[in-house]
């Protein structure tokens, strides 16, 4: 799963972009959530994506290039912002039985990356109209 968050301005109209891969089969999700920061946009990219997901028991690996919600996430870090999302992640994270995180560079050309970092983007586009 590749998840990506996007803000224009900060906080500013805030959108989500989530690519789901399981073998041959795809699906994209694009939402608009509204005024947010960056950080909130990228954690309920994760947040959605997880909560999509009908099985528990398969291997998940989500790839994100948001350092910040990697290191909340993984490395318990101490929210000082969005503790209440950070803790509905959480909450989520647990049902699963193999769930990693995978930090990708942003903007280096990973397709699957750019893929949703576009839906992330037009979904601002799209809300803004």
């Amino acid at each position: 799963i590749y998840t990506d968050g996007a803000s224009s301005g900060n906080p500013g109209p805030s959108g989500i972009g989530i690519l789901f891969i399981h073998g041959e089969n795809t699906k994209e999700i694009s939402h608009y959530i509204g005024t947010a920061t960056n950080n909130i946009a990228e954690l309920t990219a994760i947040k959605r994506a997880l909560q999509e997901l009908k099985r528990n028991d398969l291997p998940v690996r989500i790839f994100s290039d948001s350092s910040y919600s990697i290191g909340l996430l993984t490395k318990n870090w101490k929210p000082k912002k969005n503790q209440a999302l950070t803790k509905e992640i959480r909450t989520l994270m647990i049902q699963f039985r193999d769930l990693e995180f995978i930090k990708v560079k942003g903007h280096s050309g990973v397709k699957e990356n750019e893929v949703a970092d576009f839906l992330a983007t037009s979904a601002i586009k799209k809300g803004r109209q």
